[in-house]
């Protein structure tokens, strides 16, 4: 088996992994790297959640940056956790997929090169690997080798929101991400030309939310528009009761997190008294 930070698997399987033939991809200078390449950011696989909360070029293009990963776990093992790993556990509340779910990005999976012979890789959406809970459009053979999504432009915005019992060193609650590409109207307002939403404690998988993201598309921003996308929001998650919350308690969440993105990319427009006075989509959910 090929293994990179196996922040999870020496925890989950500690006594079969120490006894089987490991190859660590871990410092594969090919599976390294974060760069620029035309109107794309290509990341290499086995980056960490530390590669990233470092690097200049993602901090330039997501302010937010350091805020966000700081989130995620300790330091130490942001600092061996890789990308790729995240992606391939498959968690429904892995913060580093939820995030770049919402970056709509695509994934590079093959099988790892031999001497003399050529990576075969194939492109998919990181949403389109998600098969059921811990079921991947991905064989036993392949690995991830790299992700790569469309840079922000000034039309861009983007939010990611995390619900934890602790603050730091805990897994979410739910997790959720939003990317918005915004045009004028002929009125002078502000219309969704694009939208991808993402949300982790709310399904089997992690989920990209396409029947929200799709409900947005063409919409002003609007108290009404986002109202109604939490109706389709509410009817395209399945959460389940847990250690972390009932499922009443995580279609809430995952309400308050919604308008939490509004409110936050475009504060002169939602303000929290509005948050409060909005109608629920599951009655049920008020009373938890």
């Amino acid at each position: 088996p090929t293994l990179a930070g196996g922040t999870d698997l020496y925890v989950q399987k500690h006594d079969t992994m120490h006894h089987s033939p490991v190859r660590s991809v871990f410092n594969d200078e090919a599976l390294k790297g974060i760069r620029i390449d035309g109107d794309q950011c290509i990341i290499g696989g086995a980056c960490t959640a530390a590669d990233l909360l470092n690097s200049a070029e993602l901090n330039k293009l997501f302010p937010s940056l350091e805020k966000n990963l700081l989130l995620v776990s300790s330091t130490p093992i942001r600092n061996m956790g890789t990308l790729a790993g995240n992606f391939v556990n498959a968690s429904p509340i892995g913060d580093l997929t939820v995030f770049f779910l919402a970056l709509n990005s695509t994934i590079a999976l093959g099988s790892a090169a031999t001497p003399g012979q050529a990576r075969n890789d194939r492109s998919i959406r990181l949403r389109d690997m998600y098969k059921g809970y811990k079921q991947l459009d991905k064989s036993s053979e392949e690995i991830l080798s790299s992700v790569r999504f469309k840079l922000p432009t000034k039309s861009t915005r983007f939010h990611f929101e995390k619900v934890s019992k602790r603050t730091y060193l805990d897994i979410a609650s739910v997790n959720s991400a939003i990317r918005l590409e915004m045009s004028r109207n002929a009125a002078g307002g502000d219309t969704i030309r694009e939208a991808h939403v993402s949300a982790g404690g709310v399904a089997p998988v992690p989920k990209y939310l396409a029947n929200t993201s799709a409900f947005l598309v063409g919409r002003p921003i609007s108290k009404d528009t986002v109202r109604s996308a939490i109706n389709v929001l509410n009817d395209e998650i399945a959460p389940i009761s847990d250690a972390r919350g009932t499922a009443e308690y995580k279609r809430l969440l995952l309400r308050q997190l919604f308008f939490a993105h509004f409110m936050e990319l475009f504060p002169e427009t939602f303000t929290l008294k509005e948050l409060v006075a909005a109608p629920s989509p599951n009655a049920s959910a008020d009373k938890t």
